[in-house]
């Protein structure tokens, strides 16, 4: 799967009502059933930033700008940091018990088991039920994640 094809499937993930374009809801409740517990401050002010021609819709081709000014240096290291801190053994892999700990830690909310579920789904690429360092540095819901709490 190339870049453009994971942002596409996570652009279509967040886009409930096939309409080729994110309201703020369809964001606010993409980032929620991933396991994020963002503000409705927090959410706003990122789509605003993104709803670059202010029409109340972040079309795929503001969320491809979206997504290309998360891979920075900065996004690339605070994903590391929140990589370590969920790998509690330090095996550089993350198993379902480690994510559902660490997400719950900093969301602020337990993870319920169908969202557990569906994030594994999500990140586990090669399927073998553990997160590995690249699958999860490379997940677009984690640096949108970490994007949207960064406001």
């Amino acid at each position: 799967m190339t870049d453009k094809d994971a942002v596409a499937a996570l652009f279509k993930f967040f886009d409930d009502d096939d309409s080729q374009g994110l309201t703020l809801e369809e964001l606010k409740a993409g980032m929620i059933s991933v396991g994020s517990n963002i503000s409705e401050t927090e959410v706003k002010a990122f789509f605003d930033k993104y709803d670059t021609d202010k029409n109340g819709i972040i079309d795929f081709k503001e969320f491809l700008g979206l997504c290309m000014d998360l891979n920075t240096n900065e996004s690339e290291k605070a994903i590391a940091q929140l990589f370590q801190a969920v790998d509690k053994n330090g095996d550089r892999t993350l198993s379902n018990e480690e994510l559902r700990i660490g997400i719950a830690n900093y969301t602020g909310k337990p993870l319920e088991d169908k969202e557990l579920n569906d994030l594994i789904k999500q990140l586990d690429i090669d399927g073998d039920g553990e997160i590995s360092y690249s699958e999860f540095t490379n997940s677009l819901l984690v640096k949108i994640t970490l994007a949207v709490k960064g406001n």
